[in-house]
């Protein structure tokens, strides 16, 4: 995988540093919190600006019960070394696990006993997926009702120590999207989205796609108003972060606008991430900072630049970071140094924490 001039790769083992993107950051005075327009608000982590901000990023873990005393050793190892944060971009069950209250209770318990705040995006395996007869067959809506109920009772992280986030549903219009959240560390904002893997749950059956459409328009505005606050901010990069793979590479760019008849085509079937990559695209391009989209893979850890503008060429402020498996207990180091060339850095880490 080439990359241009100003990213440099040192190789993809748990020795790497990768080093993801290059840009200068003028100093600017840190975001302060609105206090009079909801809508606006935008919660700083306790850190100065001008301090680096170190974030650990994790996912797929733990896959079935054997993995939790792994995962919990893990998090304790993370909270003993100088971060700030952990960031769980989903997958907390295995596959064929029950999405039963019991099991997503305990995991919660998991989450909740980090020593660091934990910010949760949900995955396909805990929601989406639960209508198959290996995991109960329960109604996956049903079950994101759940889920949220469970793991965002509050507008503040996981974990032992926590920090205050903003949910979307602080709107009227999105009072249940409580998943989709934001923070911001080292001016750049931490934006989380509902976004699972099974191709963004896009239904194929008759009649409306509800629960698809729904949270479709909810993650198109709430991502819409991160790119502006952070615009408006003068901040030096947005991380995005979702569960599932949007299949950047699969030449959605040359594809029309989507149609009442995309459902009924026999020689594809619907991208269900395709409206989603056309809103990156746009507001990736308008951006002056850095963007970070990380999403989970089955594949392991990986970095490119795959968001293409309409003429096919890669955007030069959008790198994209693939989570490495949860079976290989690693995770990944997100520095953000605010002020300097590099404003995002990754390092892949092994479970003992070292690189």
């Amino acid at each position: 995988m080439s990359q241009p001039a100003r990213f440099r790769r040192r190789g993809l083992t748990p020795a790497a540093l990768i080093v993801l993107g290059a840009m200068l950051a003028p100093a600017v005075a840190p975001a302060v919190a609105s206090t009079s327009a909801p809508a606006a608000k935008v919660i700083k982590v306790a850190s100065p600006a001008t301090r680096t901000v170190r974030i650990a990023m994790l996912a797929d873990m733990p896959q079935w019960p054997a993995a939790e005393a792994n995962v919990a050793s893990l998090l304790d190892s993370i909270g003993a070394q100088r971060l700030e944060l952990v960031i769980h971009a989903g997958g907390i069950k295995g596959d064929t696990e029950s999405c039963g209250d019991a099991l997503l209770a305990a995991r919660q318990r998991l989450l909740e006993q980090s020593p660091l705040p934990l910010l949760y995006v949900p995955g396909e395996a805990e929601w989406a997926e639960c209508h198959h007869a290996a995991n109960g067959k329960y109604d996956a809506v049903e079950r994101l009702s759940r889920l949220r109920e469970l793991f965002f009772p509050e507008d503040a992280t996981l974990g032992r120590r926590t920090l205050p986030v903003v949910r979307q549903s602080d709107q009227a219009t999105f009072r249940s999207y409580r998943e989709n959240a934001r923070l911001v560390a080292g001016n750049v904002m931490i934006v989380g989205l509902n976004v699972p893997g099974d191709n963004n749950h896009y239904r194929v059956e008759g009649g409306r796609n509800g629960e698809f459409e729904d949270r479709r328009e909810a993650n198109r505005q709430w991502l819409a108003r991160a790119f502006s606050l952070a615009g408006q901010r003068d901040m030096a990069g947005i991380v995005v972060v979702m569960h599932g793979d949007p299949q950047l590479g699969n030449g959605w760019e040359q594809r029309g606008k989507p149609s009442l008849f995309d459902a009924f085509r026999r020689k594809r079937a619907h991208d269900g991430y395709l409206e989603l990559k056309r809103q990156l695209r746009d507001l990736a391009g308008r951006f002056d900072g850095q963007v970070l989209l990380v999403h989970a893979s089955v594949a392991g850890f990986a970095i490119d630049r795959p968001l293409r503008d309409i003429n096919g060429k890669a955007l030069p402020n959008v790198t994209r970071v693939a989570l490495p498996t949860g079976l290989s207990g690693q995770w990944a180091e997100l520095v953000i140094t605010p002020g300097s060339r590099s404003v995002f850095e990754v390092l892949l880490r092994d479970p003992a924490g070292s690189h």
